[in-house]
């Protein structure tokens, strides 16, 4: 409804809270529709294909109570995946081999939807842009919580069918989606409040990213030794609904549904009284002139990457510290356990298997180090900064250069630290100092499978800046399969578009040296070409 002014223009109505909070929800939805049908799409998929390939490898009861016999008393799998609750029926071993990959998903789910529609646009100016057409301060907010808990409701649902088409009953499969859903819920409001806490979108990564560390760890040291530092982990009150176990509990359901709701009112609150632009957490002023070190191209990438560098190598050590500190209780575990030991041959190799996955954990972690900081020449695109140091005499060639350079310098920084510092700790646990030079040898053999990642990003940025997610994507598929390929009945050459499965599971075996060259080109001939491909396109590209 409009009305009449005297001189026959038309005046629009302010906007009711409702309608604009409606007016943001289909505006993210018409932007926005891609991403979430992914999210959906990978996570329901990838659990999919984890309940075929458990029902097929462990097809018969008898073999299902085998495998809960051989990993229920396992610190390893405690520390890695969690405590293996009912690991001796389909639904229980499928959640126990699907946990670390859910524990990761969802929690990254939330924080990428909410902050796509809160703090990303409103970094770029667009909120305001927004909030221009009457739209409630609170509205996007709100919004876009509102489309994240319906996207985890859509993933759980999507989950739920599957285990009622594998016959799993369905009031245990519904107390395991709706744990699920509640994680992601909690994780919503973790987001929200860091996307009023944080002025920039980057940085509430870091910190949700940094929360989920410190969650995976105290939940690993409850599990591990059965205490109550568990209790201070989402990811712990996830687990101990125990769907599939004889005692499910509904209880930590209540626990994570009034946390999730304290935190999205906090966030929504904050959302509602802050000015626009700002965050909660004082910013640091910068200098009043510019250094030195921001006239030279070097210097100045280098300060843009030590941040992240610094982040990504501390949170990496501390992981290799606390699983290189659980190797003993491990290697106890498997001693004390006659199946574990037939399982594996020898307490030795059951070691470094357990090793091998926390070096496949490390080599993750720097996979998203290498792509995140790749990205940051995107970023710089996309906000005008490359087009201001463009018009400087710094040629495309040298700047990208640079950026590469630094960023596989960090690469090697976020990825040997860690290797080193699990080396210390396990050779300190196990009283064997070969450990520090094998964990090192494995950081050194996964170095160009995790470079791909990032040549492979700059490779998209140099041509086709806008599929650069498709990297992220990749990353996803090989913690897919580091977790799951040995119980995945696939073609060799599937598995290898993995570059860690291509090189092996150090270090319990041998790397292979030929993936490890073929890798190494791949990555210097992605480089090249992203290189090539700047230098010959628009700046900046749509």
């Amino acid at each position: 409804m409009t009305a009449a002014t005297a001189t026959g223009t038309q005046v629009r109505r302010p906007r009711s809270d409702l309608s604009g909070m409606a007016a943001m929800l289909r505006l993210q939805l018409r932007t926005g529709w891609k991403v979430y049908l992914a999210w959906v799409l990978g996570v329901v998929a990838g659990y999919v294909v984890t309940l075929i390939a458990i029902d097929r490898t462990y097809g018969t009861p008898e073999l299902l109570a085998t495998y809960g016999a051989t990993v229920g008393d396992d610190a390893a799998i405690a520390a890695i995946n969690g405590t293996p609750y009912g690991a001796d029926n389909l639904g229980g071993v499928v959640a126990n081999e699907f946990a670390f990959i859910a524990g990761v998903a969802f929690p990254l789910m939330a924080t990428h939807l909410v902050v796509r529609f809160t703090r990303t646009p409103e970094e770029s100016g667009l909120l305001e842009l927004m909030r221009s057409r009457s739209v409630a301060s609170w509205a996007p907010h709100v919004a876009a919580v509102v489309g994240a808990l319906v996207a985890f409701v859509v993933t759980a649902a999507g989950m739920f069918i599957a285990l009622l088409a594998a016959g799993v009953p369905a009031d245990r499969g519904l107390l395991y989606v709706i744990s699920l859903f509640l994680l992601g819920a909690v994780w919503t409001g973790i987001a929200l409040c860091g996307a009023q806490w944080q002025r920039r979108a980057r940085r509430v990564y870091s910190l949700s990213m940094v929360l989920l560390g410190l969650a995976y760890i105290t939940r690993a040291i409850g599990d591990v030794g059965d205490n109550a530092w568990k209790w201070l982990s989402p990811l712990a009150w996830q687990q101990e609904t125990r769907p599939f176990a004889d005692d499910p509990r509904w209880w930590p359901v209540l626990l994570a549904a009034a946390v999730a709701a304290a935190l999205v009112a906090v966030g929504v609150r904050a959302a509602a009284t802050r000015d626009l632009g700002s965050g909660l957490l004082a910013t640091r002023a910068g200098p009043a002139r510019a250094g030195e070190h921001t006239r030279s191209v070097t210097r100045r990438v280098i300060g843009e990457h030590r941040g992240s560098v610094i982040g990504w190598s501390v949170g990496g050590f501390a992981v290799a510290v606390v699983f290189g500190g659980l190797a003993q209780e491990v290697a106890d575990a498997i001693a004390a356990n006659p199946q574990l030991s037939a399982a594996f041959g020898d307490d030795s190799f059951g070691i470094d298997a357990y090793l091998a996955l926390t070096m496949a954990i490390l080599a993750l972690m720097a996979g998203g180090y290498v792509i995140a900081a790749a990205g940051r020449m995107r970023a710089d695109e996309q906000t005008g900064l490359l087009e201001v140091v463009l018009a400087q005499s710094v040629s495309r060639g040298r700047w990208m250069g640079t950026h590469l350079a630094v960023v596989v310098s960090g690469l090697i920084v976020v990825l040997l630290v860690p290797s080193l510092g699990l080396g210390v700790v396990a050779a300190v646990q196990l009283d064997d100092a070969g450990e520090i030079g094998d964990n090192l040898l494995a950081g050194m053999a996964y170095l160009p499978a995790v470079a791909v990642f990032g040549a492979l990003t700059a490779a998209l940025f140099g041509w086709r800046p806008r599929t650069q997610p498709i990297v992220w994507a990749l990353l996803g598929y090989a913690t897919f399969i580091a977790f799951l390929g040995g119980s995945l009945d696939w073609p060799a050459w599937i598995l290898r578009i993995s570059p860690l499965y291509s090189v092996g599971a150090v270090p319990a075996a041998d790397a292979s040296v030929t993936a490890v060259v073929v890798l190494t080109l791949l990555t210097a001939a992605l480089l090249v070409a992203g290189i090539v491909g700047f230098r010959r396109r628009d700046v900046p590209h749509p």
